[in-house]
């Protein structure tokens, strides 16, 4: 998996995760070409600021293609496609209080929203990323309330030269209570 690719998967769990505590709130975040810096500042000031403690994600990769991969690359691949990767994380009230931009796209990642929406209990973004030369596009959308989140993310690209990259997967998080020290962030 590329970097971005990396990053992307990342950041749609961490958005997620920021996404919880707006519930029952009016305030809603619309933004088009901006940075992730300007999603973070306006994230806050509509007071859609996350409950702290420790979250349970569950992710599920449902599609990965690459064009260009040996035979026994894409059968090793294909064999992974469905399993689910579990891990833990611990929101701080800190972090939860003031998000820095890279909560949003990962630090130093080379994205920037082309759409961000979040509201009512719906989120909705596209996120173009740059990484030596190729450009990743990336789409989350999805629900959140206060204890759990549920979002689709699909990235489309390029691995590398001559090598498109496709690929869709399911984030599911509930907060479980507080944190206790063991998480895996």
């Amino acid at each position: 998996m590329t970097e971005n690719f990396r990053i992307a998967a990342l950041s749609a769990v961490a958005l997620g995760s920021f996404a919880l505590a707006g519930c029952g709130s009016n305030d809603t975040v619309e933004a088009e070409n901006v940075s992730a810096e300007s999603v973070a500042e306006q994230v806050a000031k509509a007071d859609l600021t996350p409950q702290a403690g420790r979250w349970e994600s569950t992710m599920t990769i449902e599609k990965m293609e690459i064009g260009g991969m040996l035979p026994e690359a894409q059968k090793a691949m294909k064999d992974h496609m469905g399993t689910t990767q579990t891990f833990t994380s611990c929101l701080t009230p800190e972090e939860a209080a003031k998000p820095k931009a890279d909560f949003f796209q990962g630090k130093d990642s080379g994205c920037d929203y082309e759409k961000f929406s979040m509201g009512d209990g719906k989120i909705d973004a596209v996120m173009t990323c740059q990484e030596n030369g190729h450009s990743q596009k990336m789409t989350m959308m999805g629900t959140y309330g206060e204890q759990s989140y549920d979002m689709k993310v699909t990235a489309d690209g390029e691995a590398g030269p001559g090598m498109p990259m496709s690929m869709a997967m399911s984030i599911a998080s509930r907060r479980v209570g507080e944190c206790n020290g063991n998480e895996e962030k």
